[in-house]
Parts: structure tokens; C-alpha cells; sequence
């Protein structure tokens, strides 16, 4: 018998409202995404590119041995990481032009993110190098590589050969980095990583505006950093849509959207709006009453009280929900067992009651404190 609270609600009609959200929502990851590193030969490209993916020596030999494409050029080498991801290091657009391919061609009609490295004292000649990349890119970053050379001096040499830089390549900001020991062909096993960061973290924040950041993270080596921030950001999602009308189609689209990210993000596979939504009520039926709850509650009008409560228990599930489809799908298990699923969303769902029982839902919008919480409960468990 159905239950008199869904009385008058259309079933189709949610769904359709759901796929609809979902389309709106996922990203386009049939999109291609270009990059050039750009820069005389030994500045240390390939060194940078490895610390950039955060690759092992093992895995960057991996890379440069199957994803690179032959080139006529000498000094150019084409890394191919999958079908829509393309990485070029070479001295000059003029190196890429001279190769002559369809890949380099393609390559040079839109480039996406411009890396230029430079290395020792300030060299003015490079600013036409640096022009001829800045007009064909969407976004340049200039990066000083190979600091470790000033280490024995006082630490102001390094910004004032930034400095000078700035001056004749006529830029606002330069990246210092060292990248020792990233070599794959180096026989130092000591490690000196140093300014990477903020240059992935701007590289990163530009992509994810034009909606290319899954494409590149998909290949990071470490991975679990942007699940984190893929369940963060579902969980400021949900915790927000609990305060709307039709509450219920926005989260479950939010949660398909996400499951979808995450399955891109380990697999390098789309995963359809069908096949994320089919997972969803393996997980439902799990927190029967909590989910009958937020599907009627979104029919009501703004309430208050009802509503945190409902962007309480929106938080709760949907984190317990994404903490499970990212532990799978990092362990390489399958979504498609459902018994596993079941099990391991309800060890998640406990933990995640007990979390965020006291959790204050005001500040729904610090996309940094959900990041820690979500590294802390998945490194919890």
C-alpha cells in the first residue's frame, strides 16, 4: 500500500527533475585538455612534469615509455595520457610547429594551460618565447626552476633573480621551484621537492574554472586529495538544497554527480546519469526513514527547524554514501557488488552520525574546513 505522504507526488516527474539537475550539474569530461611546458633544453621540464603528477621514478619511466609520441623534432617529446589529454614538452612553439603532426597541429589550434620554465639569471632573449606561447595559450605560468642552485647563498638571491625575471619577461608572478631528485633517469635517491604546490594548486584552480580539472587530476599518481574535495564539495552542495523546495531532486542529483566524478577520477571512465543513479537506492534502502524524511520534507515549505534537521541528515548520508564509493573504486573493487556496497556504507553511515551529530551548519560555504573534515573521517577509518 502506498503510503498517504507521497499522495499526489509523481514519480517520473522526480526522476525527470533529477536527470534534469544532473545534466546541469556533471561535468563535460568529453573535452580535451592541452598542456605545454615550454623551455630551453635542462631546465628541468621533464623533472617538472613528474612533480607536477605527482609521479614515482617507477611511474614516470612508465609514462615516458608508453604515453610518449615519436616526434621528427630532437628535442620534443609528446606525452599522450589518455585520448583527450596531451602534454608537450619541447624548447618552443617553434619545435612544435617544425614536428608537423596532426597531434602537434591539433596541439597548437588550443592550448589550455602554457608552462614556461626558465633557469639561472634573469635572460631577456626568452620574452619572445614566452610572448609566442603567451598567444596561444589560455593561461601561462612562469615558473623559475632549479632554486637549489642559490641554496648556498643568502636567501634574498632567489628573490631578486625572481625579480628580474618578472622585469624582462614583463610578468606579475613567477613559481620558484626545485624538482631534484624527480628525474626518472637520476641515481640520487634524495627528494627535493620545493615551490610545486602552488603552482599545481593555480594550474588546478584554473582548470576547475573552465571544468578540465578531473581531466588532469584523473592522472595524478596520489588521488585521495581530490576525492576529498569531490565529496567536500557534494557535502556544501546538499547541506545548502536542504533549505530549498524540492529539496530531494537537487541532493540526489548532486550525490549521482559526484559518484559519477569520483568513478571518472579512478577509472578514467564517464560513468552515465543511468548507471549513478541505479547505485543510488542500494544505498537507500539502508536509511529507509532518514530518506523518506528528506523526500517528503522537500515538499513542505521552509520550515526551519525541519530544515537543518534535513541538512543534517542530507550531510550525513551523503557523506557515509561518497566515503564508500570512493573507498571502493580507490581499492579497485567494483560498484556493481552490491553486498560490499551495503556493508561498507553502513560502517561509513554509523561514523558519519557520530562526526557530524554536533556539527554547526552555518558556515555551510568553507570549502577548506569540509576538506579537513572529510580527510579526517576517511583517514579514520
Amino acid at each position: 500500500m502506498r503510503d498517504s505522504a507521497f499522495d499526489g507526488l509523481d514519480e517520473k516527474s522526480f526522476f525527470d527533475r533529477v536527470q534534469a539537475k544532473f545534466v546541469e550539474k556533471a561535468p563535460d569530461l568529453s573535452q580535451s585538455l592541452n598542456i605545454a611546458i615550454i623551455g630551453k633544453v635542462s631546465s628541468g621540464k621533464s623533472s617538472l612534469i613528474n612533480a607536477l603528477l605527482k609521479l614515482s621514478r617507477r611511474k614516470a619511466l612508465e609514462i615516458a615509455k608508453v604515453g610518449a609520441v615519436s616526434g621528427v623534432t630532437k628535442d620534443l617529446t609528446i606525452l599522450k595520457l589518455d585520448e583527450k589529454v596531451y602534454l608537450i614538452d619541447s624548447p618552443g612553439l617553434d619545435d612544435v610547429r617544425a614536428e608537423n603532426s596532426e597531434v602537434t597541429k591539433n596541439f597548437l589550434r588550443h592550448i589550455d594551460v602554457g608552462i614556461f620554465v626558465v633557469t639561472g639569471s634573469s635572460d631577456a632573449s626568452q620574452k619572445k618565447s614566452l610572448d609566442d606561447l603567451r598567444q596561444h595559450c589560455d593561461s601561462f605560468f612562469v615558473v623559475l626552476n632549479k632554486i637549489d642552485e642559490w641554496d648556498d647563498l643568502d636567501p634574498t638571491v632567489v628573490d631578486d633573480v625572481v625579480n628580474q625575471w618578472k622585469n624582462d619577461l614583463k610578468v606579475d608572478k613567477i613559481y620558484p621551484t626545485c624538482t631534484k631528485g624527480y628525474d626518472p633517469k637520476s641515481r640520487n635517491p634524495k627528494m627535493d621537492i620545493r615551490g610545486v604546490f602552488p603552482l599545481r594548486n593555480a594550474i588546478e584552480e584554473f582548470l576547475e574554472k573552465k571544468g578540465k580539472d578531473l581531466l588532469l587530476a584523473r592522472h595524478m599518481a596520489e588521488k585521495q586529495s581530490y576525492g576529498v574535495k569531490i565529496i567536500a564539495v557534494a557535502l556544501i552542495a546538499v547541506a545548502g538544497q536542504a533549505f530549498i523546495p524540492g529539496s530531494a531532486a537537487f541532493i540526489t542529483a548532486t550525490q549521482a554527480v559526484a559518484i559519477g566524478s569520483l568513478y571518472y577520477l579512478y577509472t578514467g571512465k564517464v560513468l552515465s546519469s543511468k548507471a549513478a543513479l541505479a547505485i543510488l537506492p542500494t544505498f537507500l534502502a539502508e536509511t529507509a526513514g532518514s530518506s523518506l524524511f528528506l523526500f517528503v520534507k522537500s515538499f513542505l515549505p521552509p520550515t526551519g527547524v525541519f530544515d537543518v534537521a534535513a541538512a543534517g541528515v542530507a550531510v550525513v548520508i551523503t557523506l557515509a554514501l561518497l566515503a564508500t564509493v570512493n573507498s571502493i573504486l580507490s581499492s579497485d573493487a567494483k560498484l556493481e557488488q552490491e553486498e560490499l556496497l551495503r556493508s561498507k556504507f553502513r560502517s561509513y553511515h554509523e561514523q558519519a552520525k557520530d562526526v557530524l551529530r554536533d556539527l554547526a551548519l552555518t558556515d555551510i560555504r568553507d570549502l577548506p574546513e569540509w576538506k579537513v573534515l572529510v580527510s579526517k573521517f576517511l583517514g579514520g577509518l
